[in-house]
C-alpha cells in the first residue's frame, strides 16, 4: 500500500517538476542571450569612454535591431482601432468592459487583450500556481482513493503546507498582473482626452482626441502650477527645432489656470511649433489625479510613443528631455549636414551665441587647449559635478584634445540659439562625426552660455551630447565644462531604466 502511495506521490511530483523545469529553461536560455548582448553592448561603450570622439560614437552603436524595426514598423503601420464606429455594426469595440476572473472585477477588453500579447510568462506562473495549490490541497484525499487508507499526519501537513505556499505565490502573481492591467488602463483611458496640436507653421490643428494622434505624434502632457511649467518648459524651449523634428506635441495642463505668457513665453516665442493646447482642462486633471495617486500639489507628467502606449511618467521632478530625445523620442527623418542654421526669431543675441558655438567646435575639432579654455566659463556645471560626485571619472581636456582622440572631422548644422534670460542662453546643433564605420552617426548636442560680464562675451558653461538619429535608441550621453568630460551609459532592466556611471 505505502508502495502504490508512494508511487502516486512521485509521479504528481515528477511531472509537475517536468513542467516547472522545462519553463524554467526557457527563461534562462532568453535571459542568458539578452544578458549576454547587454554585456557586449556595455562592454564596447566602456571602451569608448577613453575620449571625447569615440565616446560619442561608441555610445550610437547601442541599439538592438529590434528595436529599429519596431519604431520603423510604429512609423509606417496605422494602430488598431479601439473605437466603435456607430454607422458600421460590424465593427468591433474592442475597449468594451468585460470580467476578469482574476481580479474579480470589470477590466477594458483592450487593456485585456494588451496584456495577454505582450505578456506570456507571468499568466502560465499563475495557472502552474493554481495547479500546485489545487494538487497539494487535493493529494491527501487523492492518495486515500487509491491506495485506501488516509495518508500519515505528517506527510497530510507537508502536502498542506505546500497548499498554503502555492496559493500565497498564486495570490503574488495575480496582484502583479492587476497592477500591470491598471498602468494600461490609465495608458488607454488617455485616449479620449482632447487637444489641439500645432500644424507646424505657427497655427493650431481643428480639435481632437489622443487616439487621433496614434501613428503621428508623440506626446509628453506636463501638469502643475505656473512656476512649475515654467521650469519644466525652459528646456523644451531650448530643443523646440529638435521636438518638432521628432514630431512631438508637448501639452501644458496648469493646475492654477496660468497661461503661455505665465510659462515664460513671449510674444516672439509663444511655443506655436510644438507647444499644444488642451482641450477641457478639469478633465485632464481629473486624469491626472487618478495617474497619480495623494498627488497634492505636486508636478506630473506622462509621455505617450506613436502608438499610444506609455514611455515614461513621474511627479515632483520635470522630465530630462534630453535623456528622452536620444531614447524615446528621435527624429522622423535622416538629418542632412546642409541643414541650415536657425533664424534669429527676435533673438539680438543669436549672432554673438552661434559665433561662440562655432569657436567652441573650432577648439574642439583643432585642438586648440588655449582656445578652449578661453571659450569655457570657469565656473563648474551641475551637470559635470553631478555625475563626478556619484564617483564618475572626469577627463580632462588635455586628454579629450589629444591626437586620436578629438574629433578632427565633425561637422555640426541646423544650429538654433535661445535666450533665457540677459545672462544665460542656450545653443543646439547636431553633430556629425568623421569616423570610419560611423557614416550615418549623428548626434544631438546642447550649450548652456553665460555671459561674461568683463568682455559681454559668452562664455560655455555645459556641453552635452546624446546619439540621435532615427531608428536608434541612445546609450549614453556626454557631459562637459571648463574641467573635462564625463560619460552615462544608459542601462536597462525587465522594469526600470537608468543612466549608470562609467569610469572612463
Amino acid at each position: 500500500m505505502y508502495d502504490a502511495r508512494i508511487a502516486v506521490t512521485v509521479l504528481c511530483l515528477f511531472s509537475l517538476h517536468h513542467m516547472c523545469l522545462s519553463f524554467q529553461q526557457q527563461q534562462v536560455q532568453h535571459t542568458s542571450t539578452s544578458t549576454h548582448g547587454r554585456e557586449r553592448r556595455r562592454n564596447a561603450i566602456e571602451k569608448s569612454m577613453t575620449a571625447y570622439t569615440t565616446a560619442a560614437l561608441k555610445l550610437t552603436q547601442a541599439t538592438t535591431s529590434s528595436a529599429r524595426q519596431r519604431n520603423h514598423h510604429f512609423r509606417h503601420c496605422q494602430p488598431l482601432s479601439m473605437s466603435t464606429n456607430s454607422n458600421n455594426s460590424n465593427q468591433y469595440d474592442l475597449s468594451k468592459p468585460s470580467f476578469d476572473l482574476l481580479s474579480l472585477r470589470t477590466r477594458r477588453g483592450d487593456a485585456l487583450l494588451q496584456y495577454t500579447s505582450t505578456n506570456q510568462s507571468e499568466p502560465l506562473r499563475i495557472n502552474l500556481y493554481a495547479l500546485f495549490a489545487l494538487s497539494f490541497a487535493a493529494f491527501p484525499s487523492i492518495s486515500e482513493a487509491v491506495v485506501g487508507e488516509p495518508m500519515d499526519f505528517i506527510p497530510s501537513i507537508g502536502s498542506v503546507g505546500a497548499a498554503v505556499a502555492s496559493l500565497g505565490l498564486f495570490f503574488r502573481e495575480c496582484s502583479r498582473r492587476s497592477r500591470q492591467i491598471d498602468r494600461l488602463e490609465k495608458e488607454l483611458n488617455a485616449e479620449f482626452l482632447g487637444i489641439s496640436v500645432p500644424n507646424g507653421v505657427g497655427g493650431m490643428l481643428p480639435l481632437m482626441k489622443l487616439k487621433d494622434l496614434r501613428g503621428q505624434r508623440r506626446v509628453i502632457a506636463l501638469s502643475g502650477n505656473a512656476t512649475q511649467l515654467r521650469d519644466a518648459l525652459l528646456f523644451a524651449r531650448v530643443v523646440r527645432r529638435r521636438l518638432t523634428q521628432a514630431a512631438v506635441a508637448i501639452v501644458a495642463v496648469p493646475t492654477d489656470g496660468s497661461t503661455r505668457k505665465d510659462w515664460g513665453f513671449d510674444e516672439n516665442d509663444l511655443g506655436k511649433t510644438w507647444l499644444a493646447e488642451a482641450n477641457n482642462v478639469p478633465e485632464w486633471l481629473e486624469y491626472f489625479e487618478n495617474l497619480v495617486e495623494d498627488r497634492g500639489d505636486d508636478f506630473a507628467w506622462f509621455g505617450l510613443k506613436y502608438t499610444g502606449r506609455s514611455f515614461g511618467s513621474g511627479r515632483t521632478d520635470s522630465p530630462r528631455l534630453l535623456e528622452l530625445l536620444g531614447s524615446f523620442l528621435q527624429p522622423i527623418a535622416v538629418l542632412d549636414e546642409d541643414d541650415k542654421d536657425a533664424p534669429a526669431a527676435g533673438n539680438s543675441e543669436h549672432g554673438n551665441i552661434l559665433s561662440s558655438q562655432r569657436t567652441f567646435y573650432n577648439a574642439l575639432t583643432t585642438g586648440n587647449k588655449d582656445k578652449m579654455d578661453s571659450i569655457c566659463s570657469p565656473e563648474v556645471s551641475n551637470e559635470v559635478t553631478e555625475v563626478v560626485s556619484a564617483g564618475g571619472r572626469l577627463d580632462s581636456w588635455d586628454f579629450c584634445l589629444a591626437d586620436g582622440a578629438r574629433p578632427s572631422g565633425m561637422a555640426i548644422s541646423g544650429c538654433d540659439s535661445v535666450l533665457i534670460s540677459d545672462d544665460t542662453a542656450y545653443s543646439t546643433c547636431i553633430e556629425f562625426p568623421d569616423v570610419e564605420g560611423f557614416d550615418t552617426a549623428t548626434l544631438l548636442a546642447v550649450q548652456k552660455w553665460s555671459r561674461e560680464k568683463e568682455t559681454n562675451g559668452w562664455k560655455l558653461t555645459c556641453h552635452q551630447t546624446i546619439p540621435w538619429s532615427p531608428d536608434t535608441k541612445a546609450g549614453g550621453t556626454l557631459r562637459c565644462d571648463c574641467r573635462g568630460c564625463v560619460s552615462l551609459v544608459r542601462q536597462t532592466d525587465r522594469k526600470t531604466f537608468g543612466w549608470v556611471l562609467v569610469d572612463t
